[in-house]
């Protein structure tokens, strides 16, 4: 059996220094231990971990790092504890602007595991790059702690700090669905530490595919200004086309473009220039060979009590014409039209108020399982909502 490295977990970085991520902002460490927990998707007997210090002003120095099976919260499973090393050192230094990869680690995983990756700071640094809405909490520690089962009274934190990957050594048989898009994708709306982000559940729906998903949202992301993360079509390659082992792409984006520059008083962005970057991304992915599957911007009826500017009139227009060149599109390999999915028919501009967090924009858990259950039909029976049938080279294999 031919076997190779797959992207089996992603967090997209995003740079500390950003002025739009003080909801979540990033911190620096100084002989501290950093405990993350992942849901891993995609089972293998070996992994390897990546760390980011894409957007950091000095190298990030880690002492040494850890992974081992998650018992609760912030507990390891004691017997699974195992050293990561870094060209066969346990100390590893990121240069700035890059990522580093470990060496392989023997460590089996099924296909939905729980880890623990702990990593500890003897050196002081700066703000690190990280991924503000990870919806799934980290604990720090004082002092060197990485290999302990319990850490003491750890802080919690928030976001996910310069973990930017888990790859897992599988056949080259499997498939990877990259989930990329803003919050909708990263999961906000959904209940926090549940793991019910749409990535997740469509995860498990398409896992006796030979499928894992991985999670590429950012929230607040645009497809064509920086403002949480770069823009869309910057990152695209090195998120999405980097990640080695990835098939399909699921492309949701474009609701903060039409929203946001009205909350911050700025011209809206004309419909051509929306079309002409979904149309720049949709190429590249057919370029690499990915089967894509586009969604169509979701009703934000009612959320101008929390962002104002966002539902207008105008803004309204601008995603019932792009949702419509999205469904007309004969280039299109497939579409998810999750706008039908989601919106109330008695008032189509908002959310169906079972689908609705409470914001009138961001899906609860049963808006995102409507969501992965839109979309894993798509992948499994090659079919869209629309009925058009798709050749068997689209399907999952």
């Amino acid at each position: 059996m031919t076997m190779t490295w797959t992207a089996a977990f992603r967090s997209a970085p995003v740079s500390p220094y950003e002025s739009l991520t003080l909801i979540h902002p990033s911190r620096g460490f100084h002989d501290e231990t950093l405990r993350q927990v992942v849901r891993l998707r995609g089972g293998g007997q070996r992994l390897r971990l990546r760390f980011s210090n894409l957007y950091g002003k000095q190298p990030l120095i880690i002492t040494r790092t850890r992974i081992a099976a998650l018992e609760t919260t912030s507990s390891i499973v004691a017997s699974t504890d195992t050293e990561v090393t870094f060209t066969g050192a346990s100390q590893v230094a990121v240069p700035i602007g890059e990522e580093v990869v470990s060496d392989p680690i023997d460590f089996p995983t099924t296909t939905e595991t729980d880890l623990a990756v702990s990593t500890y700071h003897a050196v002081e640094t700066e703000l690190v790059t990280y991924h503000p809405f990870a919806l799934q909490p980290g604990y720090v520690a004082r002092g060197d702690l990485a290999s302990h089962p319990d850490l003491s009274n750890p802080e919690e934190v928030e976001p996910r700090f310069y973990l930017s990957g888990i790859d897992a050594w599988t056949p080259t048989s499997r498939c990877v669905v990259a989930a990329f898009g803003d919050s909708l994708t990263d999961g906000v709306g959904t209940t926090p530490g549940a793991n019910l982000r749409y990535p997740d559940l469509l995860a498990r729906q398409v896992a006796e595919a030979n499928t894992t998903v991985i999670n590429l949202g950012i929230a607040g992301n645009r497809l064509l200004s920086d403002v949480f993360g770069e823009r869309g079509i910057a990152r695209f390659d090195r998120d999405v086309l980097a990640s080695p082992g990835v098939t399909h792409l699921v492309v949701q984006i474009g609701l903060n473009d039409i929203g946001m520059p009205g909350m911050f008083g700025l011209p809206p962005v004309p419909l051509t220039d929306l079309t002409a970057g979904l149309t720049s991304i949709l190429e590249r992915a057919r370029q690499h060979g990915l089967t894509t599957i586009i969604s169509t911007v979701t009703p934000f009826g009612g959320a101008a009590a929390i962002a104002p500017g966002l539902d207008t009139p105008e803004n309204e227009e601008t995603r019932q014409r792009l949702n419509q060149w999205i469904r007309t599109n004969p280039d299109l390999d497939a579409v998810a039209d999750l706008d039908h999915v989601l919106r109330d028919t008695t008032a189509p501009n908002y959310l169906l108020p079972g689908y609705d967090s409470g914001d009138h924009m961001h899906p609860n858990d049963a808006g995102a399982k409507a969501i992965a259950d839109t979309i894993s039909e798509i992948l499994l029976t090659g079919r869209t909502r629309r009925g058009r049938p798709r050749s068997s080279e689209e399907r999952l294999n």
